[in-house]
Protein backbone atom coordinates (compact mmCIF):
# COMPACT_ATOMS: atom_id res chain seq x y z
CA UNK A 1 0.00 0.00 0.00
CA UNK A 2 2.90 2.22 1.12
CA UNK A 3 4.82 1.62 -2.50
CA UNK A 4 1.45 2.45 -4.16
CA UNK A 5 1.07 5.64 -2.50
CA UNK A 6 4.86 6.52 -2.91
CA UNK A 7 4.06 5.45 -6.67
CA UNK A 8 0.94 7.76 -7.13
CA UNK A 9 2.88 10.51 -5.71
CA UNK A 10 5.95 10.40 -7.97
CA UNK A 11 3.82 9.94 -11.34
CA UNK A 12 1.84 12.92 -10.16
CA UNK A 13 5.00 14.60 -9.05
CA UNK A 14 6.57 13.80 -12.89
CA UNK A 15 3.26 14.85 -14.59
CA UNK A 16 3.40 17.97 -13.01
CA UNK A 17 6.92 18.69 -13.79
CA UNK A 18 6.43 17.96 -17.08
CA UNK A 19 3.24 20.05 -17.38
CA UNK A 20 5.66 22.57 -16.02
CA UNK A 21 8.37 22.55 -18.51
CA UNK A 22 5.75 22.56 -21.39
CA UNK A 23 3.90 25.24 -20.17
CA UNK A 24 7.55 27.25 -19.31
CA UNK A 25 8.45 26.35 -23.13
CA UNK A 26 5.05 27.61 -24.82
CA UNK A 27 5.40 30.78 -22.44
CA UNK A 28 9.05 31.41 -24.15
CA UNK A 29 8.23 30.55 -27.44
CA UNK A 30 5.57 33.71 -26.82
CA UNK A 31 7.20 35.72 -25.53
CA UNK A 32 9.94 35.46 -28.46
CA UNK A 33 7.25 35.73 -30.98
CA UNK A 34 5.57 38.96 -29.46
CA UNK A 35 9.43 40.27 -28.93
CA UNK A 36 9.76 39.91 -32.70
CA UNK A 37 5.93 41.28 -33.32
CA UNK A 38 7.46 44.46 -31.28
CA UNK A 39 10.64 44.62 -33.52
CA UNK A 40 8.24 44.15 -36.24
CA UNK A 41 6.13 46.94 -35.37
CA UNK A 42 9.28 49.35 -34.39
CA UNK A 43 10.17 49.21 -38.05
CA UNK A 44 6.89 49.24 -39.26
CA UNK A 45 5.98 52.67 -37.59
CA UNK A 46 9.70 53.97 -38.62
CA UNK A 47 8.08 53.64 -42.56
CA UNK A 48 5.28 55.08 -40.92
CA UNK A 49 7.04 58.24 -40.07
CA UNK A 50 8.27 59.64 -44.07
CA UNK A 51 4.77 58.47 -45.27
CA UNK A 52 3.22 61.28 -43.12
CA UNK A 53 5.84 63.43 -43.88
CA UNK A 54 4.88 63.04 -47.44
CA UNK A 55 1.19 63.22 -47.04
CA UNK A 56 1.79 66.83 -45.32
CA UNK A 57 3.69 68.17 -48.30
CA UNK A 58 1.28 66.69 -50.72
CA UNK A 59 -1.22 68.96 -48.79
CA UNK A 60 0.53 72.02 -48.76
CA UNK A 61 1.32 71.13 -52.86
CA UNK A 62 -2.34 70.75 -53.30
CA UNK A 63 -2.70 74.24 -51.34
CA UNK A 64 -0.44 75.82 -53.34
CA UNK A 65 -2.47 74.59 -56.63
CA UNK A 66 -5.93 76.22 -54.84
CA UNK A 67 -4.34 79.33 -54.04
CA UNK A 68 -3.21 79.53 -58.08
CA UNK A 69 -6.94 78.14 -59.28
CA UNK A 70 -8.33 80.79 -57.19
CA UNK A 71 -6.18 83.46 -58.38
CA UNK A 72 -7.24 82.30 -61.85
CA UNK A 73 -11.01 82.21 -61.23
CA UNK A 74 -10.84 85.59 -59.83
CA UNK A 75 -9.72 87.02 -63.59
CA UNK A 76 -12.62 84.81 -64.83
CA UNK A 77 -10.76 82.50 -67.36
CA UNK A 78 -12.31 79.34 -67.96
CA UNK A 79 -15.03 79.12 -64.88
CA UNK A 80 -16.86 76.08 -65.07
CA UNK A 81 -13.53 73.78 -65.49
CA UNK A 82 -11.85 75.86 -62.78
CA UNK A 83 -14.80 74.99 -60.53
CA UNK A 84 -14.77 71.55 -61.52
CA UNK A 85 -11.18 71.22 -60.67
CA UNK A 86 -11.63 72.75 -57.31
CA UNK A 87 -14.02 70.34 -56.49
CA UNK A 88 -11.56 67.53 -57.19
CA UNK A 89 -9.01 69.49 -55.44
CA UNK A 90 -11.31 69.73 -52.06
CA UNK A 91 -12.09 65.74 -52.31
CA UNK A 92 -8.64 64.45 -52.64
CA UNK A 93 -7.82 67.27 -49.51
CA UNK A 94 -10.58 65.13 -47.90
CA UNK A 95 -9.19 61.97 -48.56
CA UNK A 96 -5.50 62.91 -47.92
CA UNK A 97 -6.32 64.78 -44.87
CA UNK A 98 -7.85 61.51 -43.53
CA UNK A 99 -4.84 59.38 -44.29
CA UNK A 100 -2.94 61.81 -42.67
CA UNK A 101 -5.22 61.36 -39.57
CA UNK A 102 -4.80 57.49 -39.58
CA UNK A 103 -1.22 57.57 -40.16
CA UNK A 104 -0.98 59.66 -37.03
CA UNK A 105 -3.33 57.60 -34.97
CA UNK A 106 -0.89 54.68 -36.30
CA UNK A 107 2.63 56.26 -35.99
CA UNK A 108 1.04 57.85 -32.39
CA UNK A 109 -0.39 55.03 -31.02
CA UNK A 110 0.88 51.68 -31.78
CA UNK A 111 -0.71 49.52 -28.94
CA UNK A 112 -3.71 49.65 -31.59
CA UNK A 113 -1.53 47.58 -33.56
CA UNK A 114 -0.19 45.50 -30.81
CA UNK A 115 -3.87 44.76 -29.81
CA UNK A 116 -4.84 43.88 -33.20
CA UNK A 117 -2.27 41.69 -33.72
CA UNK A 118 -2.57 39.67 -30.58
CA UNK A 119 -6.02 39.39 -31.54
CA UNK A 120 -5.90 38.18 -34.77
CA UNK A 121 -2.87 35.74 -33.38
CA UNK A 122 -5.19 34.55 -31.07
CA UNK A 123 -8.19 33.79 -32.63
CA UNK A 124 -6.22 32.05 -35.48
CA UNK A 125 -4.70 30.00 -33.03
CA UNK A 126 -7.78 29.06 -31.12
CA UNK A 127 -9.31 28.15 -34.87
CA UNK A 128 -6.23 25.77 -35.33
CA UNK A 129 -6.55 24.37 -31.69
CA UNK A 130 -10.94 23.41 -32.96
CA UNK A 131 -9.45 22.09 -35.74
CA UNK A 132 -7.04 19.80 -34.62
CA UNK A 133 -9.56 18.54 -31.96
CA UNK A 134 -11.77 18.22 -34.82
CA UNK A 135 -14.66 21.07 -33.66
CA UNK A 136 -14.42 23.00 -36.52
CA UNK A 137 -17.48 23.42 -38.78
CA UNK A 138 -18.27 21.67 -41.54
CA UNK A 139 -17.19 23.41 -44.68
Amino acid sequence: MIKTLKDLVLALLNATLILLSICLFLGWKLFATLKEAREGFTENLSLVAPLRDDVRGVRSDLQGLRSQLATLSETGAAQPQIQRTLARLNEIEGRIEAAQTRLSDLADKPEQLIDYTITKSADAFANRVADLRGCSPAS
